[in-house]
């Protein structure tokens, strides 16, 4: 457990010290701050970490996990460098699972950095919100960050499979477009592909459905099953 720990914690201090990673964090930082200020100049009511969040999981936020994602893993084998995660007492199934946490987590960090400067901007403008809309604004953060876990999953994946990062997010893109745009026209079927799960936490907080969000979190999970076995198996293949 010890050796896992802390690859995990090499691997997330290996992401920080990478530039995507840092431009990602700022960028969402600006973003979160851009958005409070704007908020505040039109007037928007309601809460503005949530509302936040629910413009930028549509576009802004799939894109930073799609980039953060495609380049999480496929680059080390380019440039031979995984070759130092694999002289560690660990199997290849726990470094691929150290480094998707890693993953994970800077996903999570990202979110954060959007989040953090609209929660203290709201406080700012709006006052302390109310114990039920902090349980929102809580439960929306949770959501977002499972949910834009998945998409570096399911990112890196693609881009293991394509032997390039910069093609994996191309393909990432493309898919997220193909199925935004099913979802439209086929509502129903749209339900079932990543994008009909982004919010996923909704029909509880906002109808009492606690049915549709098992469902909807079924789903979710489900993909991330597949995402993770299919991106081990692309993992565990590969060469340096």
């Amino acid at each position: 457990m010890a050796p896992f720990i802390y690859l995990i914690g090499e691997e997330l201090r290996k992401l920080l010290r990478r530039g995507k990673l840092k431009v990602l964090l700022l960028l969402s930082f600006l973003i979160g701050v851009l958005f409070v200020f704007i908020g505040e100049r039109i007037g928007l009511s309601g809460s503005l970490p949530v509302t936040a969040l629910e413009l930028l999981l549509t576009v802004i936020l799939p894109l930073f996990m799609v980039s953060l994602g495609s380049d999480l893993m496929v680059s080390e084998f380019k440039d031979g460098t995984i070759k130092n995660g694999l002289k560690l007492p660990l199997s290849r199934e726990s470094l691929f699972t150290g480094k998707i946490l890693a993953g994970w987590t800077a996903g999570a960090l990202i979110v954060l950095s959007v989040f953090v400067p609209t929660f203290v901007g709201s406080i700012i403008f709006q006052g302390m919100p109310a114990l039920s809309a902090l349980g929102v604004m809580l439960a929306e953060l949770g959501g977002a960050i499972l949910f834009c876990g998945l998409l570096v999953v399911l990112a890196n994946s693609v881009s293991l499979w394509m032997g390039s990062g910069s093609v994996g997010m191309v393909v990432s893109v493309l898919i997220w477009l193909a199925m935004g745009i099913t979802g439209l026209f086929e509502p129903e079927l749209g339900r079932l592909f990543v994008t009909g799960v982004t919010g996923w936490i909704h029909p509880l907080l906002y109808a009492g459905d606690i049915g549709a969000t098992i469902t909807t979190l079924l789903f979710l999970t489900a993909y991330y099953i597949m995402g993770t076995i299919t991106g081990l198996l692309a993992f565990q293949r590969k060469e340096y």
